[in-house]
């Protein structure tokens, strides 16, 4: 018996939109914002449709043709570095900000990925952190909370 992985991988994704559409739901709006066409909770609702109908369609729709996939040489140890990688990330970026350590993610996720042109890997996160943190903090006027900043007195 084949186990087509692409309608495990489809079923998985319907119940993670589900969960996300529930979840979605549950965001607090203020009562002045609850009426308006776009609120906190607009685009999740619908990104948690989006996923729903997709998935929806993966799963029901006929798979042309099932490709088979050599587990051999698929790389799990990147796959775990990247995922611990990901979890230090959200455990450390209240306590050092968003600018580091957003940074040394992409860094360290370049770097277990096989790039090794630092000069590259520099140039894709700290620039690149840094303009789309001036983004929303200078012109969007969204204020990320950012204790490395404040220490060495770019942020007030």
């Amino acid at each position: 018996m084949n186990i087509n992985t692409t309608k495990i991988i489809s079923l998985l994704f319907f119940v993670f939109s589900a969960f996300y559409l529930y979840t979605a739901y549950q965001i607090q709006v203020f009562s002045f914002d609850e009426n308006a066409p776009f609120n906190a909770r607009t685009f999740p609702i619908y990104l948690g449709y989006a996923g729903l109908f997709f998935s929806g369609l993966k799963l029901i729709l006929p798979d042309p043709n099932t490709i088979k996939v050599e587990h051999k040489t698929l790389e799990y140890k990147k796959t775990i570095i990247l995922v611990l990688i990901a979890i230090i990330y959200g455990a450390t970026i209240l306590k050092i900000g968003y600018f580091l350590t957003t940074s040394l993610f992409l860094i360290s996720s370049y770097y277990f990925l096989g790039e090794r042109r630092w000069m590259l890997m520099f140039l894709l996160s700290f620039p690149f952190v840094a303009s789309f943190m001036y983004l929303l903090h200078g012109i969007l006027d969204i204020y990320l909370r950012d204790p490395f900043l404040k220490l060495i007195g770019v942020m007030g």
